[in-house]
């Protein structure tokens, strides 16, 4: 650590230092400390991925109401999570798209189609709407289902390669964009099996104060060709959830 050396001016009267400038000469140490440790602080590309797992997710279990506006459609869901191996996205509009719920648990996605009565089984990599695909919405947390390294950094930004490490995830492998200060996600691409082809870029936006802490609050994501869609957060709370919710049946009555 570099100290720095400050002259003392002595009281004419007395050998006494100044309280005023003891007081200045402390809170400049301190001050110089910690920004040292934090500069001295290297942290794990696992870490900095959980850490930005918890800036888009508020708890292990919560719920939330989203928008996703395409260019052909405008829809709301509320969405309950609990864990990253449990999920349900409760269709609210347009009416006519009322029932047609769905379901994740651990990586098996249920579709209920209200016309059959009966779900169909779906992977979390299919279209659900416009750009936006199934697992965009139903499985939000990275930390677990990736294996990150750090690719490149620079005075702002951490970049992560994540490779995921379980079969039948929305994307194999993701380029993400992690401010180093807060571990806020900022960008990501989502790259083909090749680790370099990109499928998609993705951007994490608006960050509000929303249950509890500066959260994105909109996701854009866009595809090769320019189209893009928007996952917007509309409301997002903390909530205690029975494992019942997350079951086929109540798949089906869920309104």
């Amino acid at each position: 650590m570099i100290t720095q050396h400050f002259p003392l001016k002595l009281n004419r009267r007395s050998s006494v230092i100044s309280p005023v400038l003891l007081l200045a000469l402390f809170f400049s140490c301190l001050v110089g400390h910690v920004r040292h440790t934090y500069a001295a602080e290297k942290i794990s590309a696992d870490r900095l991925l959980k850490m930005a797992d918890d800036v888009r997710n508020p708890a292990e279990t919560y719920t939330m109401t989203i928008g996703v506006k395409t260019s052909s459609t405008d829809q709301t869901f509320d969405v309950f999570l609990k864990g990253k191996e449990k999920t349900l996205v409760v269709v609210k509009s347009p009416a006519k798209d009322r029932g047609r719920n769905m379901l994740m648990l651990d990586r098996d996605f249920h579709a209920y189609i209200p016309n059959l009565k009966k779900s169909v089984r779906l992977s979390l990599a299919q279209k659900m709407s416009g750009e936006v695909s199934n697992g965009d919405i139903a499985r939000t947390r990275w930390h677990g289902d990736y294996t990150a390294t750090l690719e490149k950094e620079d005075d702002k930004d951490a970049v992560l390669f994540l490779e995921g490490n379980k079969p039948m995830l929305t994307y194999q492998k993701i380029r993400l964009w992690v401010d180093k200060q807060n571990a806020r996600p900022s960008r990501a691409e989502f790259l083909g099996l090749d680790g370099k082809t990109v499928l998609k870029r993705a951007r994490y936006t608006e960050y509000k104060n929303i249950a509890g802490s500066l959260r994105p609050t909109t996701l854009v994501i866009e595809d090769v060709t320019g189209k893009s869609s928007t996952i917007s957060i509309l409301k997002m709370e903390k909530s205690d959830l029975a494992d019942s919710v997350f079951t086929l049946q109540n798949l089906e009555k869920v309104r």
